[in-house]
């Protein structure tokens, strides 16, 4: 596992070779990207000068982002996004990423369940071979806390036991989850249920932690702490568990916060790499 960095989670705007240096000067070992958003920047750049700049840091990539931003999006931006999927996924592929993620959203306000999981089915098999054929592996992210899903009319998959049976379902072996320490946490899940994950199921892993003196029924996505800030999630656990399973990919965090917005970015970059050497140290991984 290595500390990889996904520089928009915590507010900075900066083109690849940008995001490469905040990486470097920050303690962090790979570099996440937002493919669909930095496409022009990229192919400006050229691959062979993405990677040697990686390699000249020390840094190596993590996971992109190529889909829609989520499985359930309407159906002209899937299209869109099914249409550039071929160009994105061997522009990754030039870059050296293997793995891509997406999320499912935990609702719907128009499809019961069943037939929301068959969306979701059909689509995935729609993406699932052109990641393939280049060599990717996409990870679902899965959104557990009772705030996204309260008042929409029909509840859908928001736990690791739903994800691993809408994965399963596909047609397609290149297929896992997207585990994130929220979501695990918010979910009442254990130590023993990433346990029971294959390494090869988990494509990649957000860290944060929970507000702290909150509910577990009042956590909201968009309000979220460090990594081992409040100390509320068990994230020696967490890690310990994903290292037990041999998972060895990119550990990135997702510290959603308004506070963001306002923090300058190499003090961003440098609190957010400080905090998470300190989570890697104290769950000695």
């Amino acid at each position: 596992m290595y500390k990889s960095l996904m520089a928009d989670m915590i507010g900075i705007d900066a083109d690849p070779l940008g995001i490469i240096e905040y990486a470097r000067r920050h303690g962090f070992q790979g570099v996440d990207l937002r493919l669909d958003k930095q496409e022009a920047n990229l192919r400006g750049l050229g691959a062979d000068t993405f990677k040697s700049a990686l390699r000249e840091a020390g840094l190596r990539v993590g996971y992109c982002s190529i889909l829609p931003g989520k499985i359930s999006c309407d159906e002209q931006v899937w299209a869109e996004g099914i249409n550039r999927l071929p160009a994105l996924s061997a522009l990754a592929q030039q870059l050296g990423y293997t793995r891509t993620t997406t999320v499912v959203l935990p609702f719907d306000d128009e499809l019961p369940f069943d037939a929301f999981f068959k969306l979701h089915v059909d689509r995935i098999n729609q993406a699932a071979p052109v990641l393939a054929e280049h060599g990717l592996t996409l990870g679902l992210e899965y959104v557990s806390p009772v705030t996204r899903r309260a008042g929409h009319k029909h509840p859908f998959v928001y736990d690791l036991k739903g994800m691993r049976k809408l994965y399963g379902a596909s047609n397609h072996g290149n297929l896992g989850v997207m585990l994130d320490s929220f979501h695990w946490h918010c979910a009442s899940e254990t130590v023993a249920d990433i346990e029971s994950l294959d390494a090869s199921e988990v494509v990649a892993v957000h860290v944060n932690d929970l507000i702290a003196d909150r509910p577990i029924d009042e956590q909201v996505v968009t309000e979220r702490a460090l990594p081992c800030e409040t100390g509320v999630i068990d994230i020696t656990g967490f890690l310990g568990a994903l290292e037990k399973i041999g998972y060895d990919g990119p550990i990135t965090s997702e510290p959603t916060n308004p506070k963001w917005k306002n923090t300058e970015p190499s003090r961003a970059a440098r609190e957010l790499g400080e905090s998470m050497s300190r989570m890697m140290t104290l769950a000695a991984v």
